[in-house]
């Protein structure tokens, strides 16, 4: 499972270079709601450096974004119910609009939207793969 997570960061990274949809949210959404444990911090952490000198830009804008976003995530997962597709889609697409929108890019919604849906599949790639592996007494 967490060669799925590597996998995934390193298209994050690469995708993040090449077009300017913030794949990142989407991950760290997903990762945040699927395995809802504590290392989603350090990736928030370290997928914030790597976007920054990716698109030269100072170092820690960008991780501070991504940390307070799954901040608020773990927040709110004892008021909602987050492992739910809606959930999903609307935290990656309010998450994107605010970092799209605070680092000036164009298209905020359309780029917001195809992130959410991006997020929604890989959501449930995830999870479903993640249960099945908890049904076979793989992973606990």
């Amino acid at each position: 499972m967490f060669l799925v997570v590597i996998l995934l960061t390193l298209f994050a990274i690469a995708v993040s270079g090449i077009t300017t949809i913030p794949f990142s949210i989407g991950l760290l959404s997903v990762s945040t709601v699927v395995f809802r444990k504590s290392w989603v911090f350090f990736l928030a952490f370290g997928l914030g450096l790597f976007l920054d000198l990716i698109v030269i830009r100072p170092l820690g804008y960008a991780s501070l974004i991504l940390t307070i976003f799954v901040f608020l995530i773990r927040l709110y997962e004892k008021k909602f119910e987050t492992q739910t597709i809606a959930f999903v889609f609307i935290s990656t697409f309010l998450g994107s609009v605010f970092y799209l929108w605070l680092f000036e890019y164009q298209m905020v919604f359309l780029q917001a939207f195809v992130n959410a849906l991006f997020s929604v599949v890989s959501f449930y790639v995830m999870l479903n793969s993640f249960q099945h592996l908890n049904k076979n007494k793989i992973l606990k």
